[in-house]
């Protein structure tokens, strides 16, 4: 009867502690990366459309990469500032650019890297001033980022580079800095993800940025490139 006891109270403390070991450590809506996809987690490098928005699910302003993160149960990093991409420092000018922000690449190794930018590519800083660049510094910049990511993240971690999410304003700037990234993406044999399209006028508030069904289109694409089922 000891015994028969002991069995079942041992498979009552198995029921009860099972979820705690999977969601361990998590606090508040923190997410434990337990992902098929994504066990190390998922880092997003970016720009106001990362940076502007937050981790609350069905929220208006919740995040593309936090819809994603959601979808694939993963932990999602970012490392993302205002105004910034490839070659053009964040917060006018006086922020930094991608490649300045190392613990996104020389720290714990995530599974995925996903590098959201080049809406704000199509000029440099000049004294504290937005000037046009040429392809060639816009190419420059978008080469060197991406051989740093590579040199730095081992081969295990999966590597994407989306398409600038890019409203309907600037619509010739949109061709000339999206045809460098996919280059560029290409060139090293990085998997490039297209959104041209996610954000349509009804989809940003401000020309720009998105609203929640823009942030939901944005999240839709790097779904189904993650997750081509």
């Amino acid at each position: 009867m000891t015994t028969r006891r002991s069995v079942v109270l041992a498979v009552l403390v198995a029921l009860l502690v099972a979820p705690f070991i999977a969601w361990q450590g998590a606090t508040g809506d923190e997410r434990v990366a337990v992902s098929p996809l994504a066990p190390r987690g998922i880092v997003v490098v970016g720009d106001s459309i990362t940076a502007r928005y937050n981790d609350k699910p069905g929220d208006a302003d919740q995040g593309w990469w936090s819809i994603t993160g959601d979808h694939f149960h993963a932990t999602v990093t970012r490392y993302a500032q205002s105004g910034s991409g490839y070659l053009r420092p964040g917060h006018s000018c006086t922020g930094d650019t991608f490649i300045d922000r190392p613990k996104a690449y020389s720290g714990p190794a995530p599974s995925l890297l996903i590098v959201e930018g080049g809406r704000n590519d199509w000029a440099t800083c000049q004294d504290g001033r937005f000037v046009t660049a040429s392809d060639g510094v816009i190419d420059h910049a978008v080469d060197r980022y991406l051989d740093t990511l590579q040199t730095f993240l081992p081969k295990s971690t999966r590597i994407i580079v989306l398409g600038p999410p890019w409203g309907p304003r600037d619509p010739q700037n949109q061709k000339r800095v999206t045809a460098i990234i996919a280059a560029q993406a290409k060139l090293h044999g990085i998997q490039f993800v297209s959104t041209r399209g996610a954000l349509t006028a009804d989809r940003v508030v401000d020309g720009v940025h998105p609203n929640r069904n823009g942030s939901l289109a944005i999240a839709r694409r790097v779904i189904a490139a993650l997750d081509p089922r």
